[in-house]
C-alpha cells in the first residue's frame, strides 16, 4: 500500500514514527487478505499503532468489508504486539501466522 492508501485505510498510521513498515493487500475488494507489519520507534508508538489496527478491524467487521465471507474473515483477524513490533493480519490462517510471529519474540 502506498501512503495514500495507508492514510485512507489506517488514518494516523503515517504520522507515527516507524523504523520499518510493510503493508500489503490485494487490489480486489472480494479478498480480505491483508497484512501490516510495523517496527515502531517506541512501545508508546506501538500502542498507538495497535489502536489504529483495532479500528481498521472493527470498521471492516461492521460492514466495511462488504461481503459476508470477508466480514467473517475480518472477525478472525489478529493483532499482535511485541515490544515496539506490531502486526495486523487478516487471512484464513491468521491465527497460525500470529503464532509464528509471536514465536519470534519468545
Amino acid at each position: 500500500m502506498d501512503s495514500v492508501m495507508l492514510d485512507s485505510y489506517y488514518p494516523g498510521l503515517t504520522a507515527i514514527s516507524t523504523k520499518q513498515l510493510i503493508a500489503k493487500m490485494p487490489m480486489i475488494t472480494a479478498s480480505a487478505n491483508e497484512i501490516v507489519l510495523v517496527e515502531c520507534a517506541s512501545e508508546t508508538d506501538a500502542a498507538a499503532v495497535k489502536a489504529i489496527f483495532e479500528t481498521r478491524k472493527q470498521t471492516q467487521m461492521d460492514g466495511g468489508a462488504w461481503y459476508p465471507e470477508t466480514i467473517e474473515q475480518w472477525g478472525g483477524a489478529q493483532i499482535c504486539v511485541n515490544g515496539a513490533y506490531v502486526m495486523l493480519v487478516c487471512h484464513a490462517d491468521a491465527a497460525d501466522i500470529a503464532a509464528s510471529f509471536n514465536a519470534l519474540f519468545a
